[in-house]
This record gives C-alpha cells, sequence and structure tokens, in this order.
C-alpha cells in the first residue's frame, strides 16, 4: 500500500490484480485500487478528475459522523421503539435499562470501554430478543425450512447478511433501529432465503410481507449513520 497526497486530502493506493481503477471513500479514509503495475501518473491524473467528488464526500461523511451516537451523558438513544436518556457513570462494568433511560456503568469511562460495553451488551439483547421474531416471521412467509441458523455480528456496512445455507445474520445495531424498520431488514434477509439477489422477484416478495418497505429503506438512507457509534 502507498500513501499519497493531493492538496485536499490523503490518499491510499491498493494494487491488486484488476484492470481498472477505482475509488472508495469511507470512515474519512480515500483509498485508491489500481492495478499492480498502473503507473503513477495515471492514478493521480485519475485522483484529479475525480477531486471534487472526493472532497464532497469527505464533507458528507464528516457531517454524519457529527450525528453519530455518542455515549455521553443525556444522549438520546433508541432502543425497541422506545427514547432512553443514556447515563454514564463509574463504576463495575453493568448496563440497566429503564422505561426512560439506559444507565452505562464502566470502570474506565474512555470511549472504547464504553462503546466495547455497549456492543456486547447489545448483541446479548439481540441473541435474546430477535431469533423467536426471526422464526416467526419465517413461518409467516412459509420459509421456516429454509432458515437453518441465526446469527448476530456487528460489521461497518451491512445491516444483515443470507448465506446459500440458509443462515441469516444480523447486525445487532437494529435493535436501536424503529421497530418498522427491524422488521424490514429481517423480511429483507428471509427473502434471500428464497431470492439470493436483488431481482424484481425478491423485492415483489419483500413487498408482500413489508408493504412499507421503501419506508423503511428512506429510514435507513437519512437515518442509518446515526445508530452507530
Amino acid at each position: 500500500m502507498e500513501q499519497k497526497r493531493l492538496e485536499a486530502f490523503d490518499y491510499e493506493i491498493v494494487r491488486s490484480d484488476r484492470k481498472t481503477l477505482s475509488i472508495e471513500v469511507h470512515h474519512q479514509k480515500v483509498k485508491v485500487r489500481a492495478p499492480k503495475k498502473a503507473p503513477e501518473d495515471w492514478i493521480e491524473s485519475f485522483v484529479y478528475q475525480k477531486a471534487k467528488w472526493i472532497a464532497r464526500k469527505l464533507v458528507e461523511q464528516a457531517k454524519r459522523d457529527e450525528s453519530r451516537l455518542k455515549l455521553i451523558d443525556g444522549q438520546v438513544i433508541h432502543y425497541l421503539g422506545q427514547d432512553r436518556v443514556i447515563s454514564v457513570i463509574s463504576g463495575p462494568n453493568r448496563i440497566t435499562l429503564s422505561n426512560n433511560s439506559l444507565i452505562i456503568q464502566n470502570k474506565e469511562l474512555t470511549d472504547e470501554s464504553l462503546s466495547k460495553q455497549l456492543d456486547r451488551w447489545l448483541l446479548t439483547q439481540a441473541k435474546a430478543i430477535l431469533p423467536s421474531k426471526v422464526e416467526a416471521l419465517a413461518e409467516h412467509m412459509g420459509l421456516q425450512r429454509k432458515l437453518s441458523g441465526i446469527r448476530f455480528r456487528k460489521t461497518k456496512t451491512q445491516w444483515g447478511h443470507c448465506t446459500r445455507q440458509g443462515v441469516v445474520q444480523l447486525n445487532q445495531l437494529i435493535l436501536l433501529t424503529p421497530m418498522f424498520v427491524i422488521d424490514y431488514l429481517i423480511i429483507h434477509e428471509l427473502s434471500h432465503l428464497k431470492h439470493l439477489n436483488h431481482s424484481k422477484r425478491f423485492w415483489s416478495l419483500v413487498q408482500k410481507y413489508c408493504p412499507d418497505y421503501q419506508r423503511a429503506e428512506l429510514w435507513l438512507k437519512q437515518h442509518g449513520h446515526s445508530v452507530w457509534y
């Protein structure tokens, strides 16, 4: 990997067995994917041509980062369809949930420690709450025989995934989205048990069991980043 700099931003070059150039902008980082023997001037020219697009993406992501969930006192967190106010206090690592608040006790009180603690708690909650919901929806859709397993994993870019073996994987962060979004995300992945693509038949199946799926898609597009921390 090579580190380069244009006047407005740094970028990283990742070379591999490919024939074309591409640019990715994620988490305020610019990555250029290039063929192994691509000349430096070709890459620089390509980045220069895309500079305005890259700068716009960096600004958009900076704004999104500002609205990400912050694990601090007074921050409102949306959990299973209800708003709670976060309270962070020093003490043995423990998270307590009430009707109006989510109390995070933590020994270190660092951003990293708080994030890992909430990750673990959400994973435990997801494993306890969501499997029965997934199974009930699978039965309602007539797909229970195709469902072979349910897993949970926090990934950087995906809300869910479905394997060819019939395993549905969900990101535990979906617990922080509205209930209609949770339902949509589960139905979306279950629909992949029948159609492992995003064809018209796939979207027709999604719409059959989630008529307002476009509302959920819009929410994720506009607000999905706000549940990340």
